[in-house]
């Protein structure tokens, strides 16, 4: 086939477009052997490569912050997702992690021969300063951490020194909450534990010593040089430092510590653990069976649990107290652990906060305050929108104050949603209605627009209203009508002014 000069510059333009020979006889329709011998009197030239468009990434506009967290803070690739999580980040991890690695690369890893440690067997415990900032100031605070080698499990604990009765209260701490002590425990020639004195020749302090008798292990000072051996309690460091200290402000040490707990519980506890790829708390209870129980002459981890509403004043009564818990879970049912000394929340399995026993009517922590004024915040604008609902808020705001006080906000901004949902007019009536009966809270507002009777009915909301509900509350909304609104319609009847 003999192919004309327009045929030829068909086929240059087709090859540079779809780069094949398949491609270009299929635009042009010419024979895949002539478009060859075509190409080749031509020199074959090298089709234009595609412009690729970029996807963007959700990533981009945080990339700077990301660059400072990384480069300037230091922080970790978990850190960072939460800082810019809180800046409105809602990619994954595993992307961010990846962009991570080319702002700062991994310095290569030592091989060494693993340790083999039996569950049960080995526990350790090991100190490390941290630069923290604690009520706006930057300081010191000495961290103690103690892990099982076989799972990995973690209890921390933030002192102010490293003195033998912080040494002792420690271990008091780890063995209560696991409520059992391994066979022995190591130190890293810990001075207030043991040290060595002369080739094979240890000294163990006599008072630790009692302690540890008294609670059943061995102490191991390990010899010095041998700082690999203590590695499952030294690595951690690094990962209590970047993971949870790093980008962080505490009001004062019961602050640190409270956190660091709920941390513990709920992180680092229930994470994958980069080594064993499994949870040390999944972990734990394979080792558990092998930990020598402890005594029960010994043991504060003995508790009482109690069932308790989170209330709308964010707090859970217990006895004639009220402690707080996070503002979020009010409405939720929280499981209230009575220890001798504290008690813990926890919700859905998971630990919320601790409290130390108070002998004030409420015992708010200052985090759970903190958190509920935010979500209480621009109380003016929160006024402003339940005011246009009409006349009976307006009447029903006055008895929510009196009756809820610091809590009004909260059930503002629920009967808001509420009036999104059903209606500013059946809203406005269901208002009318719970004033009328002095029931003033969100719950007494949702009973009503649900069509059920106010003192025995739970809150509970409907997908669907009953029609007959709807028109009897739009309608009564016009009953709760100030005095003058009634005041212009006498006059203007008495003037002959009003027809109807």
């Amino acid at each position: 086939m003999r192919l004309s000069e327009d045929d030829k510059q068909r086929i240059d333009k087709a090859f540079q477009k779809t780069g094949t020979i398949r491609g270009t006889k299929r635009l042009t329709g010419i024979s895949r052997k002539a478009i060859r011998r075509a190409l080749d009197d031509r020199g074959n030239p090298t089709p234009a490569a595609p412009a690729v468009k970029m996807r963007n990434s959700k990533l981009d506009p945080y990339k700077p912050k990301i660059s400072h967290l990384v480069k300037g803070k230091k922080l970790s690739a978990v850190r960072v997702l939460e800082e810019i999580q809180a800046l409105g980040y809602d990619g994954g991890y595993s992307i961010l992690k990846e962009h991570v690695r080319t702002i700062r690369p991994k310095a290569a890893k030592i091989a060494r021969p693993p340790i083999d440690h039996p569950p049960g067997y080995e526990g350790q415990m090991d100190w490390s300063p941290h630069q923290v900032v604690i009520g706006g100031r930057s300081q010191i605070v000495q961290t103690a951490s103690f892990v099982l080698c076989y799972s990995r499990w973690l209890c921390i604990h933030h002192f102010t020194d490293q003195t033998l009765p912080q040494v002792i209260a420690f271990h008091k701490k780890a063995f209560t909450e696991l409520g059992a002590v391994p066979e022995r425990m190591t130190y890293d020639n810990m001075t207030t534990v043991g040290r060595h004195v002369g080739p094979d020749k240890v000294w163990i302090n006599p008072q630790f010593k009692r302690f540890a008798e008294e609670y059943g292990f061995d102490v191991v000072i390990l010899p010095p040089g041998a700082k690999e051996r203590h590695g499952k309690v030294e690595r951690p460091f690094h990962y209590i430092e970047n993971n949870f200290l790093a980008g962080r402000e505490f009001i004062d040490l019961a602050d640190l510590n409270n956190r660091a707990d709920q941390w513990r519980w709920n992180k680092a506890n229930v994470r994958i653990h980069g080594t064993l790829k499994q949870r040390p708390i999944d972990r734990l209870v394979r080792e558990r069976p092998y930990l020598k129980s402890l005594s029960p002459n010994l043991s504060d981890a003995v508790y009482k649990e109690v069932e308790r509403k989170i209330h709308v004043d964010y707090c859970v009564a217990v006895d004639t107290k009220r402690y707080s818990a996070n503002p979020e879970l009010i409405g939720e049912s929280a499981a209230v652990r009575l220890y001798r000394d504290h008690l813990e929340i926890w919700v859905n399995g998971q630990l919320d906060c601790k409290h130390a026993y108070t002998t004030k009517d409420r015992g708010v922590l200052p985090e759970h305050e903190a958190m509920y004024k935010k979500m209480t915040g621009q109380k003016k604008l929160l006024e402003e929108a339940f005011y246009s609902l009409g006349e009976p808020a307006h009447v029903f705001y006055e008895g929510l104050q009196k009756t809820r006080k610091a809590a009004a906000g909260y059930h503002l901004q629920r009967i808001l949603q509420y009036a999104d949902r059903y209606g500013a007019d059946v809203i406005a009536g269901a208002l009318a209605y719970a004033a009328k009966y002095n029931a003033f809270s969100a719950e007494a507002v949702l009973r009503i627009v649900s069509g059920r009777k106010l003192k025995t009915a739970k809150p509970q909301i409907e997908a669907d209203m009953p029609e007959n509900v709807r028109q009897w509350l739009s309608a009564y909304a016009v009953e709760t009508q100030s005095l003058a609104y009634y005041d212009n319609l006498i006059e203007e009847d008495e003037d002959g002014s009003h027809t109807d």
